[in-house]
């Protein structure tokens, strides 16, 4: 056990192609964000996504009080802006996004892409389906700026790619 661990999950965790280890409350947003590892599966040491992205779409520049976020590209090509800097990730590729640092991603291309996204510690399922219950006609940057501010984030922007961001959500 690492220092300062004290929750410490025994039991193996398996999760199959198109399973969901979390119950969304929004089908759209199940199959947009699949959960591969749930706060309760890791005892609360991460999350993990399978994350479907739509062609020329992401998140709002933001930034994380609470949690640091891994992405890996399983497909597509993601233009990931954090720190200052730009990097394109291609399949392969990934970033590590400590929190407190501001950050923005996007799909560029014009076919869907997927990412594998950790966020430690666990819980962050929960954002994701509060953001799935929105509905379509209550979707605003502000509603999407109290949400962020609910799980411990801040917005800070528009996304890269501004006028796809409802069809993601």
């Amino acid at each position: 056990m690492l220092r300062g661990q004290t929750n410490v999950n025994k039991k193996i965790v398996l999760s199959l192609p198109g399973d969901n280890r979390f119950t969304f409350s929004s089908a759209v947003q199940a199959k947009g964000t699949p959960c591969k590892v749930t706060n309760e599966d890791s005892a609360g040491a991460c999350t993990i996504f399978e994350m479907n992205a739509l062609p020329r779409s992401g998140p709002f520049l933001h930034v994380h009080h609470r949690e640091d976020e891994w992405y890996y590209v399983l497909s597509g090509e993601f233009l990931f802006r954090a720190g200052g800097e730009e990097h394109s990730l291609l399949p392969g590729a990934s970033i590590w996004l400590p929190r407190g640092i501001p950050h923005v991603w996007a799909n560029t291309t014009t076919s869907e892409g997927k990412l594998i996204l950790m966020c430690q510690p666990g819980g962050f399922e929960k954002f994701f389906d509060e953001m799935g219950n929105v509905p379509a006609d209550k979707k605003s940057s502000d509603v999407m700026k109290d949400l962020m501010a609910k799980y411990g984030m801040e917005m800070l922007g528009p996304p890269i790619f501004a006028s796809s961001w409802m069809q993601q959500h």
